[in-house]
């Protein structure tokens, strides 16, 4: 009898350990998958280098497959003056935790004391980073495009900070 009422108990209690188990292994796994969900940072600010997407200081914004960057970098001396504004839109076409491809089409405005041009630009371009991102482009950079119409390849760089 008394070995009835032990045998029960120590199924009981297994019955009670598995269950606890399953339920801790259940919240360590839904944990880790909240931990796993990547952060999504939408604004961006930086410095960017492009003949068809700018010169100078940056801010840009991602939401989900599209995306927008002004660039911009104002220059102004008593003998010269320089003005660069450039904005952009983005198609992404794939996304992975450090990695992002994309397409761009660059507008580029241009002014200094001797001339003013219009430049545009398009093609693939990449990032790899998580908060700090380094940005590659490349593509056909049409130059002038109001005056004299100019047709050649571009690569164009940039570093930004994502929040």
């Amino acid at each position: 009898m008394v070995f009835i009422i032990v045998f029960l108990i120590i199924d009981y209690m297994k019955k009670v350990l598995l269950i606890t188990c399953f339920v801790l292994i259940y919240f360590a796994l839904s944990a880790q998958e909240n931990k796993d969900k990547e952060e999504v940072y939408k604004n961006r600010v930086g410095i960017n280098a492009g003949f068809t997407t700018g010169y100078g200081f940056s801010y840009g914004y991602w939401h989900k497959k599209l995306g927008i960057q002004i660039s911009f970098l104002p220059i102004s001396t008593k003998e010269k003056k320089f003005f660069s504004l450039g904005v952009s839109p983005f198609y992404t076409l794939n996304k992975k935790k450090y990695f992002k491809s994309y397409l761009f089409f660059g507008n580029h405005l241009v002014t200094n004391t001797k001339i003013t041009e219009y430049n545009v630009g398009i093609g693939p371009g990449f990032e790899v980073g998580k908060r700090l991102v380094l940005s590659l482009r490349g593509g056909m950079g049409f130059f002038d495009v109001i005056k004299s119409f100019n047709m050649t390849p571009i690569i164009e760089i940039g570093l930004f900070f994502k929040f």
